[in-house]
């Protein structure tokens, strides 16, 4: 190298090191420092790491803290720029703004390029759909973050080649793009839905058993919403896919979680659902004073009261509830509240088990199913989502049912402190924003500031501290041992 460029070189190297001390960074470490590569021709290039958002509504923090006020949402498949790591938080540009996302919702590897990254899949055109709205960015890839090729207006004619979380692939004018979902419709000049069942004949009434749940475009959160239905709604139910039912209320058709509908008859009497009232075996009662419904919940009427030690012939069994038959009686007992006759007369694992074993039975076991994935609506026995685990390790471990959601294992058994927590206790958390209460994650404590939980940022069963992310997000905890 001759004298010029090495004095260019140390010129590089020199401002490398003295912009980023004139910068106000206050929570910088080591990860912060972006890499620059110095071309032969004495030319300074970034190389970009783009990354992907992992969940929905994951607040763009000013700071890398929960005290930190937040600047947006991001969304599940947000491409983001890498530009370092304070902690836990991940330090992020996008939309032209730089801020912090915590680390269990952005994805570890991305694509090192200037360029956004590309896509060698199958660009056949399936059909022509129109755009519906005017100046519509036409986008390089599936997300806001990624740059806009040019503005598309409606009544324009767009090649149709692949949906994907919300986002179009399209041709238009020989160039391939993406462009949001919503702004599509089909040539008949309806709005774009997702393909599949096109049958939108009503099924059956279902009742919504949520306030503000959102009424969507599409079966996803990422779909925009068309309005919000609150507890009591009747709607007419048409069709159930992958967690989402799709319905029709006030003369639109949109999609719903499923966990917000219920059958009509269930609000108000006991469900109609397995007529079989045959006694499959005989269980004992292991508590005093337990309720005897009319129904599969506390909102039922109370037959009677049941003591320990009393048998009554089981029928049936969900979502935490036992259908018995008690003195010639059909009826509804919470499904803690019954053991097997053998386990009682045998001292099996159930009642004669201190709760401390039965714990350090629920924990095992649960470990045994360490790495396997995380798939949402899932319960279990290859992949789960956070209550179908929580579910199938009381189950599975120590016979013991709790409810299938999150929000309502929140109200099983008995409320626990922070302080007074033990082994085995479930822990509720907020993991959707501000925590203003509401239930969106559950796990198993295990201990020394540890929980087991399968874990949607994480893909998988893992085993996470309190002290982490995880520490202002939480709502309660519960004893159900």
């Amino acid at each position: 190298m001759d004298k010029n460029k090495k004095q260019v070189a140390a010129s590089l190297l020199a401002t490398s090191i003295v912009v980023p001390m004139a910068v106000t960074i206050s929570h910088a470490d080591e990860e912060n420092i972006q890499q620059v590569n110095i071309n032969e021709d004495n030319t300074n290039q970034r190389s970009i790491d783009y990354r992907s958002i992992t969940g929905n509504s994951v607040n763009f923090r000013k700071g890398p803290g929960t005290n930190y006020s937040s600047i947006g949402k991001l969304n599940k498949g947000y491409k983001v720029e890498y530009i370092g790591k304070s902690g836990s938080w991940i330090n992020v540009k996008y939309n032209g703004q730089v801020g912090y996302v915590h680390g269990d919702y952005v994805s570890t590897s991305g694509n090192s390029n200037t360029t956004p990254p590309t896509d060698n899949s199958d660009n056949t055109v399936k059909s022509t759909k129109v755009v519906n709205g005017n100046s519509v960015n036409f986008r390089k890839g599936p997300s806001t973050s990624y740059s806009s090729i040019g503005k598309l207006n409606k009544g324009d004619k767009v090649g149709y080649i692949s949906e994907s979380n919300g986002w179009s692939k399209i041709s238009y004018n020989g160039q391939i793009g993406y462009m949001s979902s919503q702004y599509l419709s089909n040539s008949d000049g309806n709005v774009n839905p997702p393909s599949g069942n096109t049958d939108e004949s009503v099924k059956s009434t279902k009742v919504v058993n949520g306030n503000s749940v959102n009424f969507r475009k599409g079966p996803s959160t990422s779909y925009s919403s068309i309005g919000k239905l609150n507890k009591g709604y009747e709607v007419g139910y048409i069709s159930e896919s992958n967690g989402w039912s799709k319905i029709k209320y006030n003369g639109q058709i949109g999609y719903i979680s499923s966990q917000y509908l219920s059958n009509k008859d269930e609000s108000v009497n006991p469900p109609s659902g397995n007529t079989d009232e045959s006694v499959k075996s005989t269980k004992v009662v292991n508590g005093n004073s337990v309720n005897f419904r009319k129904g599969p919940s506390t909102s039922y009427s109370s037959i009677g009261k049941l003591n320990k030690g009393y048998e009554v012939g089981y029928i049936s069994e969900s979502n935490g509830w036992s259908k018995i038959k008690y003195n010639g009686q059909i009826g509804y007992i919470s499904s803690q509240y019954l053991s097997n006759k053998d386990d009682i007369s045998s001292g099996g694992n159930n009642e004669n088990i201190p709760s401390s074993e039965k714990a350090d039975k629920v924990i095992n076991f649960g470990k045994t199913l360490l790495g396997k994935p995380y798939v949402w609506g899932a319960e279990g026995p290859n992949s789960f989502d956070c209550s179908g685990f929580t579910q199938y390790v009381f189950k599975k471990s120590v016979g013991v049912s709790i409810p299938r959601v999150s929000r309502d294992q929140s109200k099983f058994g008995q409320s626990v402190s922070r302080s007074n927590l033990q082994k085995g206790d479930l822990i509720f958390f907020d993991t959707d924003g501000s925590n203003n209460g509401y239930v969106s994650h559950v796990g198993i404590y295990m201990g020394g500031n540890q929980f087991i939980h399968a874990s949607s940022s994480g893909k998988k069963v893992i085993i996470s501290n309190m002290s982490s992310y995880y520490n202002n997000a939480f709502v309660n905890a519960r004893r159900v041992l």
